[in-house]
């Protein structure tokens, strides 16, 4: 079932949707026709214009990495650019399949997700990047004395996530700081955080913008390692996408679609506060308790380099970045062909991403 972004009408975006409706009217009286449901000449129809849908599917529960899209309803700027725009709920179905299937639009899917699953054969291209950079870490709890840098994690236990990319990411920053990067895994899942919590494994990987930020609220902060600060290098961790399928026959509508998104996160830049206040309001069930983290979350993402980078405008491709982190996933063998077979030359980057989109 399709879930419509669920934020109350501003004032600004009401009047948008008001002058436009009452142009519409107007136009339909000149024309002699009368609108659907509206008896007359059209003399006083309350029509609204027509709006291009457009679905997108979420990779996890509404969070702040999907902070653009709330504020980009609720500020009117998909209705500036003729877009009717619905969320598909988060289910099993990762977002790349439901792009690559064209049950979605467009959905949610970082730099090494999209180099991984093109790479495997799936119509997916990224076409606008949320984080400019690496929002991963390696973490353990803080009051663990014994573990306090990433080569000691050698022979523990792991709480993995079911890819071997996050235990590769582990193992790769152990290694970068002099250790051998063997241990042993679990795989987990979301459940890893509470086994951390329980001391049943030693460390897991977590998200600085969310979990990293939920302990440091519940009293027991992470100690955290940044990947690319022990070698491993850097990727565009969050992004959206869509596929070629897509794009070639909706051109016009795909760029409107960016450009408003890209709106919607440069607000976020510049008003977390009133950003986090709309997340907020369009996930009451979800994010209703977790005001403080999410709060916190935006203000974090806004000012520390998450959204936006002195390098390049906003939601901007990092090529060197995409060739870098896609040279690591080669080298280790994570790239597959369509027919699951190892890849046996590295792929040209520059095809898996598109950004001009935003312009």
């Amino acid at each position: 079932m399709r879930h419509h972004i669920s934020v109350h009408t501003p004032p600004r975006t009401a009047r948008i949707l008001a002058t436009a409706a009452a142009l519409a009217a107007g136009a339909l009286a000149l024309a002699g026709c009368s609108a659907p449901g509206v008896a007359g000449s059209g003399s006083g129809s309350t029509t609204e214009p027509v709006r291009e849908p457009i679905t997108f599917a979420l990779d996890w529960a509404p969070n702040t990495n999907h902070i653009g899209l709330y504020v980009a309803e609720a500020e009117g700027y998909f209705a500036d650019a003729g877009l009717d725009v619905e969320i598909l709920p988060y289910g099993s179905t990762p977002a790349s399949q439901l792009v690559s299937a064209g049950e979605a639009d467009f959905g949610i899917g970082g730099q090494s997700g999209v180099q991984m699953a093109r790479t495997a054969g799936l119509d997916v291209v990224s076409v606008y990047r949320i984080t400019q950079t690496d929002t991963g870490r390696l973490v353990v709890l803080g009051d663990r004395d014994d573990l306090t840098r990433p080569k000691d994690l050698d022979g523990r236990t792991f709480g993995g996530f079911g890819a071997p990319l996050f235990g590769a990411l582990a193992s790769s920053t152990i290694q970068g700081d002099g250790g051998t990067g063997d241990f042993e895994e679990v795989v987990l899942d979301t459940g890893a955080y509470e086994a951390l919590s329980q001391h049943r494994i030693d460390f897991t990987l977590s998200v600085a913008t969310w979990e990293n930020l939920q302990m440091e609220i519940d009293g027991h902060p992470y100690r955290a390692w940044r990947y690319q600060d022990f070698g491993v290098p850097e990727q565009q961790s969050t992004g959206i996408i869509s596929s070629d399928a897509y794009l070639a026959e909706h051109p016009e509508e795909a760029a409107a679609f960016v450009r408003a998104v890209a709106r919607g996160y440069a607000f976020a830049v510049e008003h977390p506060d009133t950003a986090a206040d709309v997340l907020i309001a369009a996930n009451p069930d979800t994010l209703g308790t977790a005001e403080n983290l999410v709060r916190r979350s935006a203000k974090l993402m806004a000012e520390e380099g998450y959204l936006v980078s002195a390098e390049r405008e906003i939601g901007a491709v990092d090529p060197e970045a995409w060739d870098a982190f896609g040279a690591f996933l080669f080298a280790g063998g994570f790239l597959t062909d369509a027919e699951g077979k190892p890849v046996e030359e590295e792929p040209d980057w520059s095809e898996y991403y598109v950004d001009d989109l935003r312009k």
